[in-house]
């Protein structure tokens, strides 16, 4: 058609404000059923504008390259989680193994440490009075040779330690650098 109607104008701003019919003066609606024009503006906006609403109700999707990557990111995670379960019980379990080491190296030598310290106590104490007692200073009067034959359990201990505490370590790190 060539030629629009009056009304045309009218009807499209009631339609774009959302006011037809509810809103618009009889005469109007009765114009418009017998327009072709206005009855055909009016079925195409009322038909696109229900369009529009389904499709902004409707879930927008990402795109399938996102949901893809989601998929194996989850699949990745899933691996690293059921991997690791084992890897930490295994350092849970050479963490306990080195304490209860360290606890029985420890309660074994702790009866020879208290001896130890016990015999230099007296060696401490037999050594001041040999000096008070002599005039001269000696070599072995500074380290008495029983106290350097007692201390050897307490190097043992120390030595011990030490290797249980490196070799945990190197467990650990070990266990931890498979991830």
């Amino acid at each position: 058609m060539l030629r629009s109607c009056q009304c045309e104008a009218e009807i499209r701003q009631l339609l774009e404000l959302g006011h037809w019919p509810q809103s618009c003066p009889p005469e109007l609606r009765a114009h418009a059923e017998s327009c072709r024009s206005c009855g055909d503006l009016i079925l195409v906006t009322q038909a696109f504008q229900a369009g529009r609403a389904a499709s902004l109700s409707a879930p927008q999707l990402p795109p399938p390259g996102v949901l893809w990557w989601r998929a194996q990111l989850r699949r990745r995670n899933a691996a690293v989680v059921r991997i690791n379960k084992p890897l930490f019980g295994a350092q849970i379990f050479a963490f306990g193994i080195t304490l209860l080491v360290a606890a029985g190296l420890i309660t074994s030598q702790a009866k020879q440490s208290w001896h130890w310290f016990t015999s230099l106590r007296s060696e401490v104490a037999d050594w001041i009075a040999s000096i008070s007692q002599s005039q001269a200073f000696h070599f072995q009067a500074l380290f008495p040779v029983t106290a350097i034959k007692s201390g050897a359990s307490l190097m043992y201990l120390v030595t011990g330690l030490a290797m249980v505490a490196l070799i945990s370590g190197v467990v650990l790190y070990l266990a931890s650098e498979k991830q």
